[in-house]
């Protein structure tokens, strides 16, 4: 089980360095949005989720702020930040006009990563189920209907 958190935790490392890095057009460090603003279930794990990101942050030279207030999805206040990661957001958490400058702000270049249950909001925009993949339908409950994945090494 460690080496699966291992390789889970490097994936989500190399992920948002690469989305600070790859679409910051602000000078100086980059900086990346954390949300996790729930209207549904709320994990526990989300304050921990910041955590980790934020000594991410703090160990690679880029700068994290973490909110739960939708209202930061305007286009003034996205624009300061090179990627958005929508941490177990869960339930219908922004309005039109929020959605439309998330919308501009992506188009735009900005960077996006969903972490777990990002898949399980927005349900009713059709571009945000586009951005994010897919949506989330219930988790495994016997080890039955448990799916294993498969990791892939195409360039060390």
């Amino acid at each position: 089980m460690k080496y699966s958190f291992a390789i889970l935790k490097s994936m989500i490392f190399f992920t948002i360095v690469l989305l600070a890095f790859s679409c910051s057009k602000r000078e100086g460090k980059p900086r990346i949005l954390v949300f996790s603003k729930t209207a549904g279930y709320h994990h526990e794990s989300i304050a921990q989720g910041n955590a980790a990101i934020e000594k991410l942050g703090s160990e690679n030279n880029f700068d994290v702020d973490t909110t739960t207030d939708a209202a930061m999805f305007d286009d003034d206040s996205l624009k300061n930040y090179a990627a958005v990661v929508f941490l177990s957001t869960t339930g219908d958490v922004l309005n039109s006009y929020q959605e439309a400058s998330f919308e501009r702000y992506i188009q735009a270049g900005g960077g996006y990563m969903g972490i777990h249950a990002a898949a399980d909001c927005e349900y009713e925009w059709p571009w945000y189920g586009r951005l994010a993949g897919a949506w989330f339908l219930d988790h495994p409950s016997s080890p039955s209907n448990i799916q294993k994945g498969k990791f892939y090494v195409t360039d060390k």
